[in-house]
């Protein structure tokens, strides 16, 4: 049974109950009556009517001030109802917007948080697009050097140092495909190097080990341009953070 059918349901009783009381109080006046009516006149009994007429007003007005306060305790029931139900309904319209408002609050983040997902990926992927010309053009430059009397000073270069660092230890020299005309080099600075063509040195410079000393020196122009890829990230200006 809901809130509703119970309220219906008490109010109807307080009515039914008042009724009752009524009805009783005109059946007491009622037989009241009749039993004045069946008095000997033999008693000579003088009826005052002033005195009956005070005593019906007397039940009238106790039956009036009962109606009365029935009447106040059932608005008074009416009007906690309605409160608590317009409190009720209030806290539900309350609840309602809070959900509403959070519903929508998190589909405006998501949606701001996708937009700068995809702001993020966008410029990471132009800044890779940026840094891959970039490095191919540096890329071809060097390739170009690798042509020129300069990129021979170079390898000259790496080879003192090499031979500086190896002392009187063998070591193995490691040359780039396109440098196989630089060997009669190589071997003029190091007679005791042995000289081996590595597929992986794409542009130009040239790998030693020196096994005696544990020692890898890599003065290639590929890796010199690797270790500018770290550099690029942090000075290029296109961080994406």
């Amino acid at each position: 049974m809901n809130d509703k059918n119970k309220d219906s349901k008490f109010l109807d009783v307080i009515y039914q109950n008042a009724e009752d009381q009524k009805a009783q109080l005109r059946e007491d006046i009622k037989n009241y009556k009749k039993k004045k009516l069946k008095t000997p006149a033999k008693q000579s009994v003088a009826v005052d009517t002033s005195k009956e007429s005070k005593f019906f007003e007397a039940i009238n007005q106790d039956a009036a001030a009962h109606m009365a306060q029935i009447t106040q305790e059932i608005e008074a029931y009416r009007n906690e109802k309605i409160e608590q139900a317009t409190e009720q309904g209030l806290q539900d319209a309350y609840d309602l917007i809070r959900a509403d408002l959070t519903k929508r609050t998190a589909a405006i983040v998501n949606g701001v948080a996708k937009k700068e997902l995809d702001l993020r990926n966008g410029l990471f992927l132009e800044r890779q697009t940026i840094r891959d010309e970039v490095f191919a053009q540096a890329r071809e430059k060097l390739r170009a050097f690798t042509q020129t009397e300069e990129y021979t000073q170079f390898l000259s270069k790496s080879l003192s140092e090499i031979a500086q660092t190896a002392g009187s230890d063998k070591c193995v020299v490691s040359i780039a495909p396109a440098d196989e005309n630089k060997r009669d080099m190589i071997q003029s600075q190091l007679p005791d190097a042995q000289i081996v063509v590595d597929n992986h040195i794409l542009i130009g410079g040239m790998k030693a080990h020196i096994p005696a000393k544990g020692i890898m020196l890599d003065d290639t122009l590929d890796t010199r341009l690797s270790d500018q890829y770290a550099w690029f990230n942090e000075n290029s200006g296109l961080k994406v953070v």
